[in-house]
């Protein structure tokens, strides 16, 4: 049976809910399970028939693929959805007004690619997602029981299933429910960051000897718009190119000269750089935090563009916004990105007029180049992607880009494990620590000082600041570091992935290049790096604002 995969973002400040629509196939002779006994079945037993009912053994293999289209629907939007299937591997693809989102997996590698045409492989907490997610659509866990764990009778919309959790081998932990009485399944479970989601399969037919779901749902515990999808067209044993399962191409950004230097400015905001749009000049903050591009509703007015589709933004907590538009041209002094999808807001409303910036760049610019940031000089250097001397000579860390945003591993009070941070330009924060982090681990971080308040886009947060013996980044040692943790169970501060964000509070310490192209981060000490250890005694008062 075919199902949509899924891009859980994670936290970030500004996202876009998407799903991605991946169809899989599994297969059986007929659509009718055994009669129930009248005591339930084993779980080993249930295990067999589901899999009497829905593994592909019973189909006669041919040399081609597998492909699938159909229709997808969400908010009033509609659009088209493809799936070419050619063994262990896939190509996916989902087109949804502005949006688009494409998912290759060759069977190793798993790449994604959106409507900017951005390209990233996923290493991390989305890759181990994917993995799962694949063992579900091929039934691997029906033949391998360590794969499963029974967890009882459940009830899936006033439906009888027999629940299970899933984890592939590198794999996260998902839930399934096999229907008690068609031994078909019925729903698919996954956490999407903050937030549960939830697809329910439905309109089961036989497609040559196949039982294929027509209808799949898709739900967000929080979100009122869901995402349905309805199968169209199947062809089996098709002839597929190779070529569909290679990685993506990727676009770069357009250099007037090898390298562009742009000036960088200093805000309550963070730091910005200047942005031409529409023969407009504006400036936006750079923002390494953010999943893509956004405007305020002045920028896409003066523009002339229109604004379609709807955005979801979190920060505090999600907000709608006002769609998403295109842009011809959006320039960063001798630097220019053509066709550029980006989300609009409002920002003065969802800011309470806090702040100032037309705009804020993120994934799309980040990723179409190398991008070197001196903070002490306030200068910004763009060159292309591959350009090897753009480092400067700095430390390399591997990032993983599996959400949209660079995280790398670091270590906390000497301590030899290893948590994840998201590398942020857009907070000036040294470092923020996530509730469940802080909360499960009060031996590193513990909440004795008064609670504050503080603000971010969406509304305010609750703040406790403490300081933290050491941070690690690589082979250097920070130490004294101020640290705010903030108290959120839902929005982009509720991160269940990460420790936390490293901010301009430390950042600006280095100089620091971005080359997302190649999955790295260089930093190299800056004129004004100092590791902290002579630092006074910790003051909260002097703390930099929140964002």
């Amino acid at each position: 049976m075919w199902r949509p995969c899924w891009t859980p973002t994670g936290a970030t400040r500004a996202r876009l809910k998407r799903s991605l629509c991946a169809g899989l196939m599994c297969a059986a002779a007929a659509l009718t399970a055994p009669a129930r006994a009248l005591a339930d079945p084993s779980p080993s037993q249930i295990l067999a028939l589901h899999a009497q009912v829905m593994h592909r053994s019973a189909v006669t293999a041919g040399p081609g693929g597998t492909e699938i289209r159909g229709r997808i629907d969400s908010g009033g939007l509609t659009g088209t959805f493809t799936d070419d299937r050619l063994g262990l591997e896939s190509r996916s693809e989902l087109d949804l007004g502005p949006i688009v989102d494409l998912t290759v997996d060759d069977g190793t590698h798993i790449w994604k690619s959106d409507e900017n045409g951005d390209v990233w492989e996923l290493t991390g907490v989305l890759r181990a997602r994917s993995l799962t997610a694949r063992s579900i659509a091929f039934e691997a866990y029906a033949t391998d029981p360590a794969q499963a764990e029974y967890a009882g009778r459940a009830d899936s919309q006033g439906r009888p299933c027999y629940a299970f959790y899933v984890r592939a081998p590198g794999g996260d932990r998902q839930r399934i429910c096999i229907d008690a009485k068609s031994y078909l399944l019925d729903s698919h479970e996954f956490d999407d960051g903050d937030q549960p989601a939830t697809l329910t399969f439905s309109d089961y037919r036989t497609v040559d000897g196949v039982p294929l779901a027509l209808r799949v749902r898709e739900a967000f515990a929080y979100s009122k718009h869901a995402l349905v999808f309805t199968v169209e067209h199947v062809r089996e044993n098709v002839a597929l190119a190779p070529s569909l399962f290679a990685r993506p191409p990727a676009r770069s950004i357009e250099l007037q000269a090898r390298r562009v230097v742009v000036p960088m400015r200093r805000t309550h905001s963070g730091y910005e750089v200047p942005v031409q749009i529409a023969g407009h000049a504006y400036w936006f903050l750079l923002d390494s935090g953010t999943q893509g591009i956004v405007v305020d509703r002045s920028v896409a007015a003066a523009a002339g563009v229109a604004v379609t589709g709807q955005l979801r933004a979190v920060g505090a907590r999600a907000i709608d916004g006002l769609g998403m538009a295109r842009l011809a041209t959006l320039a960063v002094g001798g630097a220019t990105l053509r066709d550029v999808t980006v989300g609009v807001l409002d920002f003065s409303s969802v800011s309470g007029g806090t702040f100032a910036a037309a705009g804020v760049l993120g994934f799309p610019f980040f990723d179409a180049a190398v991008v070197r940031m001196d903070s002490h000089a306030l200068t910004l250097e763009i060159s292309a992607p591959g350009d090897i001397g753009a480092s400067g000579g700095g430390e390399r860390l591997a990032v993983q880009l599996d959400r949209r945003v660079p995280v790398v591993e670091g270590g906390l009070d000497g301590q030899s494990r290893r948590d994840s941070f998201l590398i942020d330009t857009g907070s000036s924060a040294e470092l923020l620590l996530y509730q469940r982090f802080a909360r499960a681990h009060p031996d590193i971080v513990s909440l004795v000082t008064p609670a504050r308040t503080g603000s971010a886009l969406g509304g305010t947060l609750t703040l406790h600041d403490a300081t933290l013996a050491q941070l690690t980044l690589g082979s250097v040692a920070l130490y004294n570091v101020r640290a705010t943790v903030v108290l959120a169970e839902r929005g982009a501060f509720a991160d269940p992935y990460d420790a936390g964000s490293v901010g301009m509070g430390i950042l600006r310490g280095f100089v620091v290049t971005f080359d997302e192209p190649a999955g790295a981060l260089y930093l190299q000490r800056g004129a004004d790096f100092d590791d902290g250890r002579f630092r006074p005694e910790y003051d909260p008062s002097g703390l930099p604002p929140i964002r």
